[in-house]
């Protein structure tokens, strides 16, 4: 799915459901500079830090809430000339466009067909994501 609405957040840029789990992926563009990803921000280029990371562990946060599934953060950086990710970025899901297909391919099944398809028509009813922050997690 893509342009998913998270009130007052503003959206998910793509979510990904499928054997592999579920996936919040924000979009980064690279510009052709260097890409370093760190715990809180990220920087590409010279370019002034930004806070995808906590956002989109947070974007993640809010949609395991509302479809009461683990959901994986992950940061697709796109066009970057290099991706440098801090050794104590774990917990977020880093995709380059050459690598994302296979890396989600070769990921361990975590789904079964009828659960995929149970949660891909829970992400698709809007009303799923309209009350979402009475649902989001404490502290996020």
């Amino acid at each position: 799915m893509h342009c998913v609405p998270l009130p007052g957040q503003g959206h998910i840029d793509h979510l990904l459901i499928g054997p592999a789990g579920i996936f919040c992926v924000r979009t980064v563009p690279g510009r052709r500079q260097r890409a370093v990803i760190g715990d809180l921000l990220l920087t590409v280029g010279r370019t002034e830090p930004r806070p995808d990371p906590r956002w989109i562990r947070r974007a993640a946060a809010y949609a395991a809430a509302a479809l009461s599934a683990k959901v994986t953060p992950a940061l697709a950086v796109v066009d970057a000339s290099r991706v440098e990710t801090a050794p104590t970025v774990r917990d977020i899901r880093i995709l380059q466009p050459p690598t994302a297909t296979p890396t989600l391919a070769a990921s361990p099944t975590t789904l079964k067909p009828p659960e995929i398809d149970s949660l891909f028509a829970r992400a698709r009813d809007t009303t799923t994501w309209l009350h979402l922050t009475d649902r989001s997690p404490a502290g996020v």
